[in-house]
């Protein structure tokens, strides 16, 4: 009996050391109720360490209602309280500081603080307020500039301000399509920057076109949201609408960023740049971003308080965000009314410190940090990428090669491997030439000898049986593309040179040759969006029986000559070229460089426009048009092409809600049954 007592005592202890490891594993238990994310080489999100820990909140004190933004000077944030319209000056603990409030005050939503004075931007007074603070009085007051340039008929709305260091006043105006006004110290209208561009979609131009209502018509750019001042000069604003949702502007208006910077895709409530010029994001979604000086994402994580349970470092509806000198990050909550504060961990000074090195190019002293980081979180491409800067710096090619390869940067990889190219170019240059002069002295003599061998009759021989098969020959004279494409075409309607069964066999070499190509191209020029086989082999197989059908289709109503057979056949053998001419550029794809990208794309330009050539051909041969009826059974063909994809797409999407009120009428009946 004491053996099962025992017995029972030993498992319950194991089954409760295991409860507490799963529970050690949630950051939940840690008192993180969120979970932290980077970027890996994929630009998907990944779990990583915890950037910064919720240590506390503040705001009750202050009795703020519906703050909506917030700054950092001197140990001091200062708070646009908007529904009690004010400013609230406290320390970074939470104590009042002081009180600033004027008449003049009616909806204070933007706050800046320069030199003891304080920019207010009031949305309902429609005025930029300077306050001295040590007078405690308003200095000067902005209202709607007089320019003719800025436009009478623009509104001047003002929901936030920054100044930089020459006294330039940049306002973000609600509704402001230009852009950011821009005035000089004195307050007067200098122009605007950072205006949005605008994608015309298909839908935009379709309501153009038909709609009548300038507000769906429009084709106005989107007025960015937030400002801040950033580094050497620069401004950074949050935009909507727009795939660029944040820019680091220059002096000319142009983003800064890098080309691979990941955007947000949340409404951005507010951006800072702190002294180490890291910029930070929020949206009132609570998530929160942070990124490098150059765009690269570091960390990402969100904060909302989806069950309203107010646990610490969770947000109801950020408004704003700040850091201090310490790098402690402030994000203002205009749900909760109050100032969230989290602390930085070892792992972001960590990321920190290798990050300025990198930015300030000493890639060899940051190269023991990103190996730590690495180490830390294998996944981290960023520091994958610096990584393999820093081996180039060292000339450990290889090395820097296989960073490259694991962070996806391009780029790099293209440097290194031009690298290891060159050194293996100069190493075995002489070696290769000799093969290659060996190997065609070689195949020359080695022909001759076969000619004059008894094997080659008996070779002769088997060439000609083979030759002499229908299917051979239907193959052979797909060759014609190459010489003769209009007698091809002829011949494939009149003279029956060719099969279904022949078009077939070169249709799926085409699909083979395209998989190969897909899939095989070297590193530098493959696609990232590599679907599966799949959904690659529906692709190709259904763009091409689409326009072979609509191609027949349009024919017999414009009084085409061509049937089926031979629109089938002729689209299949135009294919050839791409056929014959794609492998070797696969092949040499493996050894080309950036550098070289231009051999690339111009050789595989010359086979498609060859391909639609051919393809004009084809239509007039087959059907046996003039030049001006091919080029109208072209454009009937694609438009045919477009309504019948656009019709299959509202029967996918009809079947799939049909299919879902099925299921949902039996589910109701089987639990009322």
């Amino acid at each position: 009996m004491r053996k099962y007592i025992i017995t029972i005592i030993l498992i319950m202890g194991i089954l409760l050391s295991l409860s507490f490891e799963v529970k050690a594993s949630n950051p939940s238990s840690y008192g993180i109720p969120y979970q932290t994310y980077t970027l890996n080489a994929s630009n998907r999100l990944i779990p990583t360490q915890t950037a910064y820990m919720p240590v506390g909140n503040f705001g009750k004190e202050l009795g703020l209602t519906t703050p909506e933004d917030i700054f950092y000077e001197n140990n001091l944030i200062y708070i646009a309280d908007t529904g009690n319209k004010r400013i609230v000056v406290s320390s970074l603990t939470g104590e009042l500081i002081d009180i600033i409030s004027f008449p003049e005050f009616m909806q204070p939503t933007g706050i800046f603080v320069k030199d003891e004075l304080i920019y207010v931007a009031d949305k309902q007074a429609k005025n930029v307020f300077i306050i001295d603070m040590l007078a405690n009085e308003i200095v000067q007051t902005i209202e709607k500039p007089t320019s003719p340039i800025y436009g009478q008929k623009n509104d001047f709305v003002p929901i936030k301000v920054a100044v930089d260091s020459s006294d330039s006043i940049y306002i973000v105006g609600e509704g402001s399509t230009s852009g950011i006004i821009q005035l000089n110290y004195a307050g007067e209208f200098v122009g605007y920057l950072g205006i949005n561009t605008v994608v015309l979609s298909l839908r935009r131009i379709l309501y153009n076109i038909f709609v009548q209502d300038p507000d769906l018509a429009s084709s106005l750019p989107a007025s960015p949201t937030n400002i801040a001042l950033g580094s050497k000069g620069s401004i950074l604003t949050t935009n909507v609408n727009v795939n660029e949702t944040f820019k680091r502007l220059n002096i000319s208006g142009l983003n800064t960023l890098l080309p691979t910077t990941v955007y947000p895709t949340q409404t951005l409530s507010d951006i800072w740049m702190n002294h180490e010029d890291y910029i930070y994001l929020v949206s009132e979604a609570g998530d929160v971003y942070e990124y490098d000086s150059n765009g690269n994402m570091l960390f990402y994580f969100n904060t909302r308080d989806q069950a309203l349970t107010q646990t610490l470092g969770l947000t109801s509806n950020a408004k704003g965000v700040i850091t201090d000198h310490s790098g402690n990050l402030y994000i203002l909550d205009r749900g909760y009314n109050a100032i969230h504060v989290y602390q930085r961990t070892v792992f972001v000074d960590l990321v920190h410190e290798a990050v300025t090195l990198y930015n300030d190019g000493k890639y060899l002293e940051s190269k023991p940090i990103w190996e730590e980081i690495i180490r830390q979180n294998s996944s981290f491409a960023l520091a994958h990428s610096a990584l393999g800067a820093a081996l180039m710096k060292e000339g450990e090619y290889d090395r820097a090669l296989e960073e490259f390869y694991d962070a996806r940067d391009y780029l790099g990889y293209s440097n290194a491997f031009w690298e290891i190219r060159n050194v293996a170019i100069q190493e075995n240059l002489t070696i290769w030439a000799l093969f290659i002069i060996g190997f065609f002295i070689f195949m020359k003599i080695g022909l001759r000898v076969f000619r004059k061998s008894m094997v080659y009759p008996k070779y002769e021989k088997v060439k000609k049986t083979i030759g002499d098969k229908k299917l051979v020959q239907e193959l052979a004279f797909s060759m014609n593309t190459f010489k003769h494409p209009g007698d091809m075409f002829y011949g494939i309607k009149r003279a029956e040179k060719a099969s279904y069964l022949s078009g077939l066999i070169v249709f799926l070499l085409f699909v083979a040759v395209y998989l190969i190509n897909f899939y095989g191209t070297g590193f530098l020029f493959r696609s990232t969006n590599l679907n599966s086989v799949f959904v690659q082999l529906f692709t190709v197989i259904g763009v091409f029986m689409l326009y072979v059908i609509v191609n027949y289709l349009i024919s017999t109503l414009n009084d085409g000559e061509g049937r089926f057979k031979d629109v089938f056949i002729a689209t299949s053998y135009i294919l050839v070229p791409y056929i014959i001419f794609t492998l070797p550029m696969t092949f040499l794809s493996h050894y080309l460089t950036y550098n070289e990208s231009f051999i690339f794309e111009f050789y595989h330009q010359i086979i498609f426009g060859w391909t639609v050539i051919l393809m004009i051909i084809s239509i007039k041969g087959v059907h046996n048009y003039t030049f001006w009826e091919t080029i109208k059974n072209i454009l009937i063909i694609i438009f045919g092409m477009f309504i019948l994809v656009l019709i299959g797409l509202l029967i996918y999407s009809f079947l799939g809600q049909l299919i879902e009120f099925v299921l949902s009428i039996i589910k109701e009946v089987i639990y009322r049954v």
